[in-house]
């Protein structure tokens, strides 16, 4: 019987998981990039159960920074995925906490626990790193939102399909010269030339986000205020080398807008943005 991938990338999301980062990664502090926190040539990407996402773990002799351990942390038993990369400290495997200490050997004050001694043996000697808590580099490459997943990649084709997105009876775009973005796990993305949206219908939002493949993002709500259109479009205004193509055309969510495509109305797609029963 042939195998979905959408099923079987799934099966070990229970287990604690890396894979080797080939770059040298470096970390600073936000408010003082002159402060190298870790450099490493040896980083691993590693998943802690249930999370899509990963953080980087580097040797512990390659952090700058001294450590102070905290409790020990049994981790949380829990199902479902974490397609998100907050809270750091949502520990799903047994370690301990690590602080970024003082000259004094005592945590900095109003700091959080940045880093995690995971009981692993395969991971001895490592230490996972917020990713939030500072800014980041891949050799010479700012990252941003999180670090890239080597099993994941965004592909953009151009497309002379009739693409028609709508919310209701507000017409937001309708185009044949879209493009279509494909990104591991999730759905078909239509991006749209701004000179094919409805710009009446749409108001700035101060809604941002970032992404770790295409870049910062902005974001349009619908002009009459409804609450089923707030943030309904984005555009990347600038974006990675994942997302130049897409550069400046808009895109609407496929799973809370109507979406046609030649003339066929398509269904409302779940995700992990959006689950199914969250709309």
């Amino acid at each position: 019987m042939a195998t979905s991938w959408v099923d079987r990338w799934q099966l070990d999301l229970d287990r604690l998981r890396w894979y080797p980062a080939a770059q040298e990664i470096r970390a600073v502090r936000r408010e003082d990039p002159t402060t190298l926190v870790l450099r490493s040539t040896t980083a691993r990407l590693v998943w802690e159960p249930w999370r899509l996402l990963p953080v980087y773990a580097v040797p512990a002799a390659d952090v700058r920074v001294p450590l102070v351990e905290g409790e020990h942390q049994e981790g949380q038993v829990r199902h479902g995925l974490i397609p998100h990369p907050l809270h750091f400290e949502r520990h799903t495997c047994g370690g301990t906490e690590l602080w970024p200490g003082g000259p004094d050997g005592v945590p900095e004050p109003g700091t959080s626990a940045t880093f995690f001694r995971p009981d692993d043996g395969d991971l001895a000697g490592h230490v996972l790193v917020d990713f939030q808590a500072y800014d980041w580099f891949a050799e010479d490459q700012p990252l941003a939102a999180h670090p890239r997943d080597p099993f994941k990649r965004v592909d953009v084709v151009p497309s002379s399909r009739h693409v028609v997105v709508s919310l209701g009876d507000v017409l937001l775009a309708d185009s044949s010269r879209a493009m279509a973005l494909t990104e591991t796990y999730l759905p078909l993305r239509w991006y749209v030339p701004r000179e094919d949206v409805q710009w009446d219908a749409l108001t700035p939002s101060t809604t941002t986000s970032d992404c770790a493949y295409k870049g910062h993002a902005r974001y349009w709500s619908l002009a009459s205020g409804d609450p089923a259109g707030a943030d309904i479009g984005w555009s990347y205004e600038d974006p990675l080398s994942d997302g130049e193509r897409v550069r400046g055309y808009v895109a609407f969510w496929c799973e809370r807008t109507d979406l046609v495509l030649d003339g066929v109305e398509m269904p409302r797609p779940e995700s992990l943005f959006f689950p199914r029963g969250r709309r």
